[in-house]
């Protein structure tokens, strides 16, 4: 079905199908899917619809909107929505993309769970099992031939293999992490430019400063400064260097910087905290 809709070109389509009873109830069920091609008004935004809702770039990108945060999707990207929240996406430029809403019992459950680990865009380069399942499920709908079980079980592997992508993503941020505060520990006594740790992961600084505070609770500048706090206070302790010293090891650009910056952080001054007995 041919559709006119502001934004999406005279090539994009659309199908329809009503689930069974026993789909509803006990498979993934498809609701509608089609291919969409768009120009750059090409926007929907929803305060809610009742279905999930997953994407396929195909050419293009698009920004997304959802809970309070704005992701960026591109070609060979899958988006994964629950447009049960209110949720926005827009095409950035010339765009191309596979799509279907469905619904199932377990669908909340999966969409929680990969969404926690990987949020709602995801990488999809190295797999040819979800265009696959892609082009099998919307091949079935365009034709009409709807086997409920199949698309159920194309649904899964969908998910499944999102699962193992959010995995493999885990791993690859779990490094870029430990591999940034190495980076950090040897080289807080000297200034830490954030835009340049971040072009070393391959990441913008936003995307970076996002992914640091998610691992460590800290944001990349509160990392540091905690670290040359907590070195200050093992000098302090443990030596006799003077104040203006303990600044200089620890980092700071200026004394009155490291004393400011010092009580702000633990309600002493540095000559109030050496006299601490532990």
């Amino acid at each position: 079905m041919k559709i006119r809709e502001k934004g999406l070109l005279h090539q994009s389509q659309i199908f329809f199908h009503i689930p069974s009873e026993f789909a509803r109830n006990a498979l993934y069920c498809l609701h509608d899917s089609g291919t969409f091609y768009c120009d750059d008004q090409y926007c929907i935004e929803r305060e809610s619809y009742n279905n999930y809702l997953i994407m396929l770039i195909k050419k293009g990108s698009m920004t997304i909107r959802f809970k309070n945060q704005e992701f960026q999707a591109m070609k060979n990207n899958l988006v994964f929505l629950d447009c049960q929240q209110p949720h926005m996406y827009r095409a950035n430029e010339n765009l191309i993309f596979e799509w279907f809403h469905f619904s199932g019992i377990s669908t909340q459950h999966y969409f929680d769970f990969l969404s926690e680990k990987n949020g709602c865009v995801f990488s999809i380069e190295e797999s040819f099992i979800i265009p696959e399942c892609m082009d099998q499920i919307l091949f079935r709908a365009k034709e009409g031939n709807i086997n409920e079980h199949f698309i159920s079980m194309s649904i899964h592997k969908i998910m499944y293999e999102l699962n193992e992508i959010s995995n493999d993503a885990t791993d690859i941020h779990e490094k870029i992490i430990i591999k940034t505060i190495s980076y950090i520990e040897r080289h807080f006594q000297v200034d830490i430019n954030l835009k340049e740790l971040a072009k070393q992961v391959n990441l913008t600084l936003f995307h970076f400063s996002r992914l640091f505070k998610k691992y460590t609770g800290y944001s990349p500048y509160e990392y540091v400064i905690n670290f040359r706090i907590n070195h200050a206070k093992k000098l302090l302790q443990n030596t006799k260097l003077s104040i203006k010293e303990v600044s200089i090891e620890s980092g700071f650009n200026t004394d009155t910087h490291f004393m400011t910056t010092f009580k702000k952080h633990t309600n002493l001054t540095p000559k109030q905290f050496r006299e601490i007995q532990f």
